[in-house]
């Protein structure tokens, strides 16, 4: 015989009573996110948000309150003298918060401008083949992402010119991601990946055809020891471009608003600190570079990077609602919530910084080692 559900005498229990409403109340944010979430949002399932990484269920609380804890900043300067311990606590960063930017962002983790009248994925590429444009790849030719996450970049560059990319992610849960969505996509003999670091390099010297590192960089304790590392490990003649996270010539060291948002960025971004203009170019010069060319890909466009991060926000707020309800519930691991709120830190003060103009997170340089 079948069992059938008395909901009036679950109703009369508190905790019954919760579960109901609580499911109840899910479902309907589940339906108001679809309907509502805006052109960034729901692009996989809300429970593989709740994957974090490699981590054990139990030590997602663990890891977020040890993470904040790190990264929190010393008024300008950083995390001091704590930054070599960076790569530990940017591990730490990715198991937490790979699925939930695959979630709410997609494959490709960083920003774009868009030109007038172009799709979201659209700019996002078209920003990937102008680094790619950058380094000369052409069909071939093996090229280093310093920094690849789950791949999307790569992927979207071994399409766009047919060469071959090789990636290194320190994360090994980004590994087993990027090595499942090439196989997909079909391009496994165009694109691999290893797990390592990219201060460690662990490649013979002189092996590829040029590099690049899409907003990666930023999370080196020391640039100049990542771009020594490169410079070794890249041909003669070669090119080496990045996207990096900077302060604006409009950033005012004195002045505390623009300090307060620019730490924001860097607690809930896994960045030991964030640099200058002036730092990034002297660091490719002491590594042996010949600097090559620089911009700020964020001035003179249709449509701002961080206007991204403003269509999101109702996205955002109800994933936000979801993830707090789905934790009282123990449908999503304990810390998930104060993940969540991280992150939403993190992406208003990236959009107040645009905004002010103080902060980029594309400016690009690109340099050639020397013959």
């Amino acid at each position: 015989m079948g069992c059938k559900l008395d909901l009036s005498s679950v109703m009369e229990s508190k905790v019954g009573s919760s579960v109901v409403y609580g499911t109840a109340g899910v479902t309907a944010l589940y339906v108001a996110y679809k309907l509502y979430g805006g052109d960034t949002g729901f692009r996989t399932s809300i429970f593989k948000a709740f994957n974090c990484g490699n981590l054990n269920k139990t030590q997602v609380k663990g890891g977020i309150d040890s993470y904040e804890e790190f990264f929190t900043q010393e008024d300008g300067q950083g995390v001091g003298e704590r930054k070599f311990n960076t790569p530990k606590f940017v591990d730490t960063f990715y198991n937490l918060i790979t699925d939930f930017y695959e979630y709410g962002w997609g494959q490709s983790f960083h920003f774009a401008p868009r030109n007038r009248g172009e799709s979201f994925d659209q700019s996002i590429i078209r920003h990937e083949l102008k680094i790619a444009d950058q380094i000369k790849l052409k069909p071939g030719m093996k090229v280093l992402d310093a920094g690849c996450g789950v791949g999307g970049p790569m992927r979207a560059i071994a399409k766009g010119t047919g060469g071959n990319v090789v990636g290194i992610t320190i994360n090994d849960y980004q590994v087993s991601r990027c090595k499942a969505e090439n196989a997909k996509a079909g391009l496994s003999n165009q694109c691999d990946i290893v797990q390592g670091s990219f201060l460690e390099m662990p490649f013979p010297a002189n092996s590829f055809d040029g590099c690049y590192c899409i907003e990666a960089a930023c999370h080196a304790p020391d640039i100049l020891v990542l771009y020594k590392q490169i410079y070794k490990v890249m041909k003669p003649g070669t090119y080496f471009s990045s996207y990096e996270w900077l302060t604006t010539p409009l950033y005012d060291i004195n002045n505390p608003k623009h300090v307060r948002v620019v730490d924001d960025i860097a607690e809930g971004n896994a960045l030991p600190s964030v640099r200058s203009i002036p730092e990034i170019v002297a660091a490719g010069n002491a590594a042996g570079f010949e600097l090559a060319h620089q911009s700020d890909e964020a001035l003179g466009v249709d449509i701002p990077w961080q206007a991204a991060m403003k269509t999101a926000r109702r996205a955002a707020w109800l994933t936000d609602i979801l993830t707090y309800v789905m934790e009282k519930l123990w449908l999503a691991p304990k810390g998930t919530w104060a993940t969540h709120q991280m992150l939403l830190r993190a992406a208003w003060a990236l959009e107040d910084a645009g905004n002010q103009g103080v902060f980029t997170p594309m400016y690009m340089v690109t340099f050639r080692k020397p013959l």
